[in-house]
């Protein structure tokens, strides 16, 4: 594999900086070098210079490399604590006044693991076509994965075991069915899902939003981007709206979250927004 070099990853920030006006400085350098690298082996370009004249000369290119460039959700059901966390201690708790406009949004909608896994559960709660469901994309090419099904069997195993420890109401092979080198989803569970192409500063995120599933995602950034995300999801919420970030990302590290958010569930990652 080839390794860059920091010069090499300042280079490339600095050509999509100009070239498409996006400044993934945002990323934190350990993972961006992690990620461009990544995608120089995965489109066979061999040298940092190869990937510069595709991102140049291939404007067509750079959906790609954005949806390559995030990482995409490791299986279905992961943690499954945090799942029936949400299936007995939140959702059980919501009367039907409760669920009117009431709006779940995924900020960072790549694979759709995590976009499947709500959208069971909903639906194992009845609640699927009681709730709006906003996913934000940043690729045609995610969008396009997401809206095929299409799951990598490997990761079918895993988020099998997931879903028992989760102890959903049936089996996990009732949402998807075989195929040759994959396995199909059941996309009937994500057809009324609001689905919105943005750029990372996002600029046409969603209002009044009830909860939001941000999980495993702020490690990827540095310090300054996690705390405008932060304030980002703090606006995006409404009164006493819930955030879920991973189990290892613990917000109130970061300067200013303190006077954002409370704490819920700090093992579970889940706090909720400060009414100031």
């Amino acid at each position: 594999m080839v390794e860059l070099g920091i010069v090499d990853i300042r280079e490339i920030i600095r050509l999509i900086k100009n070239q498409y006006d996006i400044d993934f400085s945002t990323f934190a350098l350990t993972s961006l070098k992690y990620r461009l690298e990544h995608i120089i082996a995965k489109n066979n370009l061999t040298s940092p210079e190869n990937l510069y004249r595709k991102l140049t000369d291939h404007h067509e290119f750079f959906d790609t490399f954005t949806h390559q460039l995030f990482v995409p959700s490791t299986e279905m059901f992961r943690d499954p604590s945090v799942w029936r966390w949400l299936r007995e201690e939140y959702f059980s708790n919501l009367d039907d006044k409760s669920l009117t406009n009431f709006k779940i949004w995924l900020p960072y909608c790549v694979s759709g693991g995590e976009l499947y896994t709500i959208s069971i559960l909903l639906k194992e709660l009845e609640l699927l076509n009681k709730v709006k469901i906003i996913a934000t994309v940043f690729s045609d090419t995610s969008l396009d994965f997401i809206k095929s099904g299409e799951y990598h069997l490997k990761k079918i195993e895993i988020s099998a075991e997931n879903y028992t420890r989760f102890q959903g109401s049936v089996e996990l092979q009732n949402y998807y069915k075989l195929e040759q080198y994959a396995a199909k989803r059941d996309v009937s569970l994500i057809k009324n899902v609001e689905f919105i192409k943005d750029d990372i500063y996002f600029n046409k995120a969603p209002k009044n939003v009830k909860l939001i599933l941000m999980r495993n995602v702020m490690i990827y950034f540095n310090p300054s981007y996690q705390e405008a995300i932060l304030q980002k999801m703090y606006d995006c919420l409404g009164g006493s709206g819930n955030l879920i970030v991973g189990l290892k990302e613990l917000i109130r590290q970061t300067q200013n979250s303190h006077s954002l958010f409370e704490t819920v569930n700090t093992h579970e990652g889940i706090y909720k927004k400060r009414m100031n």
